[in-house]
């Protein structure tokens, strides 16, 4: 299998991980609350990580209370409203980004970036509509929360490029652990089920995902993953309508396909762009 053809099966593979959050929430009982979930869910990285502290670097700790404010939001974004709407939204993530990059950055923005973004704003907007009504405000707010701190977390690593990666995202679950079980009382006792779906939610989905994802990012264009990750964007919604017969209303999908199109343009004329600087270097 070539560079190419790998790279793509990782993305794909990283994108179905990562589509497994939804539907795993959703199995989760009623006898374990938010925080009980969230400080079990990431508990088994931290092995992992106390071996990698040789890595510490200055910015570390605002990247990591990034990764796990996200995380954070992410997870009680699906528990307060429908899984598309949270994947849609966080789905907006690389057009915000190009965005925050312009600002802080000084990140050239094309015109085609400042379409998508707005394009992008208009579709959370539209489903936001339902939120107004009283139905997942709260959760929308919390996936607009993960998508922001997503955004700047990428933002912080190329400002600070010795940061591994790893033990960010690590760091960043120890955080959302203890905040967690702080909230959770201490009491983070739950139903044997309940804690193999934390675990695997943490590690399956999120570790796997991730690992794919950067072992994808090493093999092909930034802008060929930004695009094989929206397969999560699209699994997400369809594994809990399979499962637990959860169906976004008439605003999300509008508002979600405003969104994917977005996105898939923005990718599309980033990649476009890419082999056309390949070509001209290649001319040279």
């Amino acid at each position: 299998m070539n560079r190419s053809a790998l790279g793509l099966t990782y993305g794909l593979l990283g994108g179905l991980s990562l589509s497994l959050g939804g539907p795993i929430v959703r199995l989760i009982s009623e006898d374990t609350n938010s925080w009980q979930f969230l400080a079990c869910w990431r508990a088994k990285t931290l092995n992992a990580v106390a071996g990698e502290t040789r890595k510490i670097g200055r910015m570390l700790l605002p990247i990591a209370c990034l990764v796990g404010f996200g995380q954070i939001c992410y997870v009680l974004g699906l528990i307060h409203t429908k899984v598309a709407n949270v994947g849609f939204i966080i789905g907006a993530a690389p057009v915000f980004t190009a965005f925050v990059a312009w600002i802080v950055l000084k990140e050239r923005l094309k015109a085609s970036g400042a379409i998508a973004l707005a394009a992008a704003v208009i579709g959370i907007a539209i489903m936001f509509q339902d939120g107004l009504a009283g139905e997942g405000m709260l959760g929308n707010l919390f996936a607009l929360g993960a998508m922001v701190t997503y955004s700047l977390y990428v933002i912080l690593l190329r400002y600070a490029r010795d940061i591994d990666t790893f033990v960010a995202s690590g760091f960043g679950g120890l955080i959302a652990t203890a905040a967690a079980a702080y909230l959770a009382g201490g009491d983070v006792q739950i139903p044997l089920p309940d804690l193999a779906l934390a675990i695997a939610s943490g590690t399956i989905q999120v570790g796997f995902g991730f690992a794919f994802l950067t072992l994808a990012s090493k093999l092909i264009p930034a802008a060929q993953v930004t695009l094989l990750v929206l397969t999560e964007t699209v699994l997400g919604p369809l594994w809990v309508w399979l499962l637990v017969n959860e169906v976004p209303s008439i605003s999300t999908l509008i508002g979600g396909v405003v969104i994917l199109a977005s996105v898939a343009a923005f990718a599309g004329f980033a990649l476009a762009d890419e082999r056309h600087q390949v070509r001209q270097r290649r001319a040279n």
